[in-house]
């Protein structure tokens, strides 16, 4: 790539372009500007003191060039306008293009305007070593002067410039356009001058689609490192070493977003006689630094000001856990690590053990030192020997003296154009982060029972059917060009910056909406339509052979007691507690399961965990009964509830069988002392019960390994012991028959529930499993089992012996999710009351 560049534009501003194209909304004239600003945009946001650019106008109302006369024997070069001689491209330029540039009057000669460019070109560059080039944009409705034609061909040749022609009414991509009989001419003339001289010609639409085209900066070569790759050691082994000259370049840099410059308002509202010479509204930032001055350092006085410290008194200080440790200038330099500038081989490896994921930022490209024969044939012998072998080297880099040493891998590549090393950072052990995640191909259950089946275990199908919707979305059909190639691919940011500060500079006007992202940068980086058609069929096998639901997002922000309820209400506005949703086992029927139940309203003094928490030990009351018999009807006959039983509202996570025992106690009292079926106080037997339930679940759920499960157990024992009561005190019922009918629906509310709990124990879909929680169980069958017809009252509806024994046996092949609401934890009190 040459070091310099040198372009001339020739813009065609005559009067015919006034007129408008088939099918175009602006004139020519506007349509040429626009193809001349984006060439100039390209120049400017290259940014470099090399590139020089020049615009000459030709048919202009001015006449302003070289090589113009005006005299008794004629006029030569007449309204040809150098704009701008050859210099740097600015945005005043574009400015000037974009606001000054109109139409002549007078038809001007494209041939002029080259004749006088080649002049302007041969006089800036001379013989120096120039990427020379000439556009000429023209609706080549004006005659050409082709005199002296034959100088201008050698001309272009010798001197290497490119010629680009560009016409409005040129025809393209075999498209012929409708043109009058010196359109054509001038076009067919262009044609053939651009063929001698290895140029091009475009038509409009041509050349718009190339400059919408994204580019990116031509970055120079510039080598980070020149030395030499060692291999041994050449100072204390020269003879048993090799140290081969070479350079390393950037093969991938990142490339970051310009950084915004602090500009002063104040130099546009304050006009120019006010300012000082050479401003340019450019700030220079200074920065002081203050001891904070404290109370107590003031002697109480708090508004006396900081104290301005010199930037050559401090030091620097860093943390040692707590603590600020100073660390004076002289010792820095001692501690710091001295390091010799080298890149030297420390091993090789094989290929296949390197991990992807040890590389770190960019990749180099190393070559030998240019011109040195023998460094080229000894690096072409190490990259031959690698491939040989399937190896990488790694080996260590240090940039310059005392920098920090890097760890890398060096890999061949041997193309048809080039050969080289690739050399790219790796991670130290501290750069690492290791992450545990679950095995994706071995499940196991809390005891360590390892799973054969199971809905997150892929089976042979779901892998075929992932190698499918692969297979589907290949950017490179067969055959066909590749999609989404890195060099064709471009950052959406750095294109984004770069069109909305181009267009903020050309329109300063604020009221002036920005342009929308371009279609082609927003495309780029989405599906081709057609490779989504294509694995439509493969995704939606996918998510039937996985079960892909999507997951809403949960709610931002502090959840209050009112959120709460309002989660827990279903569509119709009924309460989770009301309609028993949100409770494994409780019905959502008009009736309800015990006395009491209907119409009751969720109370604030429930769990934050909806209506149950977890935790539990064993309790038993006097009598042999867990709810004591015979306690319930004593102390309604006193009308009073104990203390210790009266702030019991909810089944707690510290003794949940005792909370439970009390809640139904209470129940019982409050029931028939005719307490009304509202406040904060009231609690209910089936409220007790659907509680206790949910706390199963949660210990269940939540269990460590078996941690919990003796505690789920006692809940149960004592949930089922109350169930298949017949004693007529923990009966809220007047008649005899309602009696039968409440222990009825008891009796079916446990059958239902251990059910439920089988079916969450078995379950295939949870992790962790709680298969072993179900062996546990079958060991208690006789205590935790489907109450029969013999434990429970006289018309209460049990099962047989036969079919408790085989409900035990048999494993359940239909899996659910688990009930309940995993995502809960133990509330702060029955956290401690669990360490007491």
């Amino acid at each position: 790539m040459a070091s310099k560049e040198a372009t001339i534009y020739i813009l065609d501003v005559g009067p015919t372009l006034k007129a408008k194209r088939e099918g175009s909304s602006i004139s020519r004239h506007e349509e040429t500007k626009q193809v001349l600003l984006a060439l100039l945009a390209n120049k400017v946001h290259m940014n470099r003191k090399t590139v020089y650019v020049s615009v000459v106008l030709v048919g202009s109302k001015n006449t302003n060039n070289d090589l113009a006369t005006l005299d008794e024997n004629g006029a030569d070069y007449q309204f040809v306008d150098v704009l701008q001689p050859l210099g740097i491209a600015t945005l005043d330029l574009m400015k000037g293009v974009q606001d000054d540039v109109e139409l002549g009057e007078t038809m001007g000669d494209c041939m002029d305007g080259l004749i006088v460019s080649l002049d302007m070109m041969t006089k800036f560059c001379k013989k120096l070593k120039y990427q020379k080039k000439i556009y000429i944009i023209t609706d080549a409705s004006a005659a050409l002067n082709t005199e002296g034609l034959e100088h201008i061909t050698p001309t272009l040749k010798e001197d290497g410039i490119e010629l680009n022609v560009i016409g409005t009414d040129f025809d393209g991509d075999g498209e012929s356009k409708p043109k009058s009989t010196t359109q054509a001419e001038n076009e067919e003339f262009f044609k053939n001058l651009c063929e001698e001289t290895s140029g091009n010609i475009f038509s409009l639409e041509e050349a718009t689609e190339q400059l919408s085209e994204f580019h990116t900066k031509k970055v120079k070569p510039t080598a980070v490192y020149r030395g030499t790759l060692d291999l041994g050691d050449p100072e204390s082994h020269p003879d048993a070493s090799l140290s081969i000259p070479v350079h390393m370049y950037p093969a991938t840099m990142v490339l970051k977003l310009p950084t915004a410059k602090k500009y002063s308002k104040l130099s546009e509202s304050v006009s120019a006689d006010d300012l000082p010479d050479g401003h340019t509204g450019n700030v220079n930032l200074s920065r002081a630094y203050k001891l904070k001055v404290t109370a107590d350092m003031a002697d109480g006085d708090t508004d006396s000001e900081d104290v301005e410290v010199p930037a050559d008194s401090l030091e620097k200080a860093y943390m040692y856990g707590k603590t600020i440790v100073p660390i004076r200038a002289v010792d820095l330099e001692a501690y710091k690590l001295r390091t010799a500038k080298s890149l030297t081989i420390l091993g090789f490896f094989k290929a296949h053990f390197f991990r992807r994921e040890w590389l770190l930022s960019n990749i180099y490209s190393v070559f030998s030192a240019p011109g040195d024969s023998r460094a080229l044939v000894e690096l072409s012998g190490l990259l031959f020997g690698l491939e040989e072998k399937a190896s990488m080297a790694l080996c260590r880099y240090v940039r310059v003296e005392d920098a920090e040493p890097k760890l890398g891998v060096l890999w061949h590549h041997i193309g048809i154009d080039h050969k080289c090393l690739y050399f790219g950072q790796v991670a130290f052990s501290e750069d690492i982060r290791r992450y545990v995640f679950a095995s994706l191909s071995d499940i196991q259950t809390a005891s360590g029972k390892k799973v054969e089946k199971h809905k997150l275990l892929a089976t042979p199908e779901s892998i075929e059917a992932c190698k499918e919707f692969i297979s589907a979305l290949n950017l490179k059909p067969s055959e066909e060009e590749e999609y989404l190639k890195p060099e064709e691919t471009f950052n959406p940011a750095v294109q984004r910056h770069k069109q909305l500060v181009e267009f903020r500079a050309l329109n300063p006007d604020k009221n002036k909406p920005l342009p929308p992202l371009n279609p082609i940068l927003e495309a780029q980086l989405r599906p081709i339509p057609e490779l989504e058609i294509n694995a439509q069929p493969a995704a939606d096998n996918l998510i039937r052979l996985w079960d892909i639901k999507k997951v809403e997002q949960p709610l931002k922000g502090k959840r209050g007691y009112q959120a709460t309820l309002e989660e827990d209400k279903d569509k119709d506005g009924i309460s989770a507690q009301q309609s028993g949703a949100g409770v494994p086992g409780s019905a959502a029927t008009g009736g309800s399961l015990f006395e009491g139940l209907t119409g009751n309203k969720r109370h604030k003094s429930e769990s934050v965990f909806g209506t149950a928490t977890s935790g539990s030990v064993n309790g038993r009351g006097p009598g042999g009964s867990a709810f004591g018999a015979g306690a319930a009807g004593d102390l309604a006959a006193s009308g009073m509830i104990p203390f210790e039983m009266s702030a019991v509202r909810e089944v707690g996570t510290s003794d949940p069988v005792k909370d439970f025992q009390a809640m139904v106690r209470i129940a019982v009292i409050q029931s028939q002392q005719g307490v009304r079926l509202a406040g904060a106080g009231f609690v209910t037997v089936a409220l007790a019960v659907d509680q206790m339930k949910a706390m199963v679940f949660k210990l269940i759920s939540t269990s460590f390994g078996d941690q919990l499960y003796e505690k789920a157990i006692d809940c149960l024992k004592s949930l089922r012991e109350f169930l298949s009561s017949a004693d007529p005190s923990l009966l809220t019922a007047e008649s005899e028959a309602e009696r039968k009918e409440i222990a009825k629906e008891r009796v079916d509310t446990w059958n239902s529930f251990i059910k439920e709990v089988k079916q969450t124990s078995l379950n295939t879909s949870t992790s962790p499993l709680r298969t072993d929680f179900w062996d546990l169980i079958v060991k208690h069958k006789r205590e935790l089992g489907l109450l029969t017809i013999d434990e429970v009252p006289s018309g209460a509806s049990g099962v047989s012996e036969e079919e408790a024994d085989q409900f035990l046996l048999e494993a359940s092949e239909e899996t659910t999710a688990a009930p309940g609401d995993e995502g809960d934890a133990p509330d702060e009190d029955d956290l401690l009351a669990l360490m007491d």
